[in-house]
């Protein structure tokens, strides 16, 4: 039975230990595989270089077990947002030290927990919503593990961009998290530059951050 090591307690890492517990380890030592969650999309308490640069590097002592890595759709090195640049530099540094890796590549994650539900309450009594223009591919949690079941069972290994079925606007992916809450407000999508516009204040509302505007963009598979 290959004993599992899972990084993080957020929310993808948290899923993912509820569905190996029966192989968890809590010594990394002693662990076949190591499942990398460690991430984040705002920067608090760590910056992105610490959560997905520094975080990797760490596991380089490990570097001869499998490594699953959770990075991130679009990520892309020297990309304006420094959390796909990151995101791409932590990629970067895995490819170069292990022989034997999963690098997985979500869109959008959903699932109970995911942090968008939670941003997004805060506004469900609003009458009006402003959201980008732009096209998702949201992929279930569940689906996300089932793929991470079957790279430890079959010791699949490469890089991989993970999506749902369905490409969706961001507005319609709004209007169902606010159907959640048994809410109806009018979801309005504007383009990028608007945001830009009212980035000082979305940015002081703590709403939208510099990074956030500059993640901005299509966030589909390519196949």
């Amino acid at each position: 039975m290959k004993k599992i090591f899972v990084t993080a307690d957020g929310f993808v890492g948290s899923e993912i230990k509820k569905a190996f517990k029966d192989n968890l380890t809590d010594d990394i030592n002693e662990a076949n595989v190591i499942i990398n969650t460690i991430g984040i999309l705002k920067e608090d308490k760590h910056t992105f270089e610490e959560s997905h640069v520094k975080a990797v590097e760490k596991l380089l002592p490990y570097k001869d077990k499998k490594l699953i890595h959770i990075s991130a759709l679009g990520s892309k090195k020297n990309h304006p947002s420094r959390y796909k640049h990151t995101k791409a530099i932590s990629e970067e540094i895995i490819k170069q030290n292990f022989k034997n890796y999963a690098i997985l590549k979500p869109s959008i994650i959903l699932g109970e927990g995911q942090q968008l539900y939670k941003d997004l309450e805060k506004f469900k009594n609003l009458p009006l919503i402003l959201v980008p223009k732009m096209k998702v591919q949201p992929i279930e949690i569940e689906k996300l593990i089932g793929f991470v079941k079957r790279i430890i069972n079959e010791d699949i290994k490469g890089e991989f961009e993970l999506c749902g079925e369905e490409v969706i606007s961001m507005k319609k992916l709004f209007e169902a998290v606010f159907q959640r809450f048994g809410k109806k407000p009018i979801v309005i999508e504007a383009p990028k530059w608007v945001f830009g516009v009212l980035l000082p204040v979305l940015n002081a509302l703590k709403i939208m951050t510099k990074d956030e505007y500059l993640m901005i963009e299509d966030n589909i598979c390519k196949g």
